[in-house]
């Protein structure tokens, strides 16, 4: 099984327009691996992705990525969702008024439901496009493609508005869950993952966010084999600095854990 992360930025992307902090600098010097885009996943082996923020489509461009069948949703957040237009409408034929390739779409139906709020199009999309197929997911729903299993985990269980994906090829595991872990109540259910991909954590005091310590505290508890930081914000990269970044990881490097960039593979 490979997995490509598409994106590792937060909700903001790096270099964040018209920002003049050295991070953001640097990322438009230099592109890749200081360039980042809104958190994202690809699982190579099944033409999946999960996630979609605004900016995907030049995600999916940069690793050439020809197509996709199926399109998880972790939560409505605009980084996650907004990008949905250009992946649906990609495969739209506006001469022909038809769309040749519908892609599925495994949304939590709460988060579908507020997403309808904020997000309407998505409805002409899926509706009168018939752009996509939509199914609405909930905790412990699991499907079968190819190979691969994926299993929905709602943060709070059944009726959760945000969740995790729960990804398994023959005998190993891998977590998804890059953001919004502040409210992940089950993930001491997971003791015995091969691979853990989840968000860094505020080192500011940051409302309704998780801190580092926090989710350093989480590793501690649940053990992955690897664990692979996502979601990193901007906004921390300019407050912090990246020296601050590779001092922590030295600091805490019996718990085996790196941080993403745009385009890392991992094979498990």
């Amino acid at each position: 099984m490979e997995l490509i992360i598409l994106g590792s930025g937060g909700a903001s992307p790096t270099p964040k327009p018209f920002c003049q902090c050295l991070a953001c600098k640097k990322a438009r010097k230099l592109g890749e691996p200081y360039k980042r885009n809104s958190s994202s996943l690809f699982i190579k082996d099944i033409n999946a992705v999960v996630d979609c923020g605004e900016d995907i489509a030049d995600s999916l461009n940069r690793r050439d990525i020809k197509t996709i069948d199926n399109l998880f949703i972790t939560h409505w957040h605009p980084d996650h969702t907004f990008g949905l237009r250009a992946v649906l409408q990609a495969n739209f034929n506006f001469l022909k008024n038809k769309n040749v390739h519908p892609i599925n779409i495994y949304i939590p139906k709460k988060s579908y439901e507020i997403l309808m709020e904020k997000f309407a199009a998505i409805d002409y999309f899926i509706n009168v496009q018939k752009a996509g197929t939509l199914h609405l997911v909930d905790d412990g729903d699991n499907f079968q493609l190819g190979d691969i299993n994926i299993s929905v985990v709602g943060y709070g269980g059944k009726g959760s508005d945000t969740c995790a994906y729960l990804i398994e090829h023959k005998s190993k595991k891998a977590l998804y869950s890059p953001c919004d872990t502040i409210s992940f109540a089950r993930y001491k259910d997971f003791s015995n993952l091969d691979l853990l991909i989840t968000e860094c954590g505020a080192f500011s005091h940051i409302p309704d966010e998780i801190s580092f310590k926090d989710m350093i505290s989480r590793l501690r508890e649940i053990k992955p084999k690897k664990t692979i930081i996502t979601h990193i914000e901007e906004i921390e990269l300019n407050a912090w600095g990246e020296k601050h970044f590779n001092d922590i990881k030295k600091q805490y490097a019996d718990l085996k854990f790196d941080y993403t960039y745009d385009g890392m593979k991992i094979k498990l």
